[in-house]
């Protein structure tokens, strides 16, 4: 017996679409074929970022000054502040990854290349918001005072009777 077959509509097309993107939102995670083995990268839960974030405050330091700049940044250029950063990025790895920093040290350079940036994909949110936080601070910092000044002719010995 013949079965009819039904094509969808574009509504339909549409619908789809809009539900990978937003699962892809949702559970942004990849699988990457590395060192022999397809490899999950998987998106920090939110509470074991705020548990690797004070480790890594020199990268998101340096990650502020880095997009601070008024070019466009390359994939070349990241892969660069990457290595430049490695003693954080292998802890960041390690964790995204669920592996040991012996699966990372027999990783081809191809590899390496692959996996630092799906994890970048899949996390960099992270590392730009608080990168952001910090130049919006810096430049609150930096902004002159509404003509208010304080100034003290006190020098550090001096008291105040």
């Amino acid at each position: 017996m013949a079965e009819k077959v039904v094509q969808p509509t574009h509504s339909q097309d549409s619908s789809a679409a809009q539900a990978a993107e937003d699962l892809n939102i949702l559970m942004p995670n990849k699988t990457i074929p590395i060192g022999g083995e397809n490899i999950e990268v998987k998106e920090y839960p939110f509470m074991v970022w705020l548990k690797l974030k004070p480790r890594c405050h020199g990268l998101v330091e340096d990650l502020a000054e880095f997009i601070d700049r008024e070019e466009d940044v390359l994939t070349d250029e990241l892969l660069e502040f990457f290595e430049n950063h490695f003693q954080f990025m292998t802890t960041l790895l390690c964790e995204s990854i669920n592996q040991h920093v012996e699966f990372l040290e027999q990783l081809r350079d191809e590899e390496m290349n692959l996996l630092l940036m799906t994890w970048w994909v899949v996390n960099k949110h992270f590392f730009l918001k608080s990168a952001n936080r910090l130049l919006r601070a810096k430049a609150l910092k930096d902004q002159p005072s509404d003509g208010q000044t304080s100034s003290s002719n006190l020098s550090a010995t001096d008291t105040v009777d």
